[in-house]
């Protein structure tokens, strides 16, 4: 393809804020849970620069040939400019029925906020799930 890189930086930070709690409401018989998570992170490359033999240079892709530049990339300061908040909230009760068997309920609600259109558009997203089981101990 043409096109080499000797100097650049890439950065990635995640920080995540946990809590979480549970409680007896009958002790040995039923409980609930929940957590909470919020999590920030970022990615960036900065000081971005390609060099090539000859610039444009020849790009086939599918059987397409078409010139490629890397003139608009080089020292950008965004490029690959990414930045996301998550948080999510997880409610869990566990009930008990006899020694062998017991029933758990789990509520899931996620929610994901694209703070910075990048390759895909915007990709916020939210997640809600609701699952049940039942435990047989033998």
């Amino acid at each position: 393809m043409g096109g080499q890189d000797d100097n650049y930086e890439y950065e990635t930070e995640a920080h995540t804020f946990y809590v979480g709690a549970n409680v007896n409401l009958i002790p040995k018989r039923w409980d609930a849970s929940g957590v909470f998570s919020f999590t920030k992170g970022t990615a960036n490359i900065h000081d971005l620069g390609f060099t090539s033999s000859s610039d444009p240079f020849p790009l086939t892709v599918a059987g397409r040939t078409d010139d490629y530049s890397f003139t608009y990339i080089n020292g950008s300061e965004e490029y690959s400019d990414l930045e996301y908040i998550m948080w999510e909230l997880e409610l869990t009760t566990n009930i008990t029925i006899t020694d062998q068997l017991g029933l758990t309920f789990t509520g899931l609600y996620s929610d994901y906020n694209d703070q910075e259109e990048y390759v895909y558009g915007e990709l916020d997203g939210k997640v809600f799930s609701v699952s049940g089981f039942m435990t047989y101990r033998f």
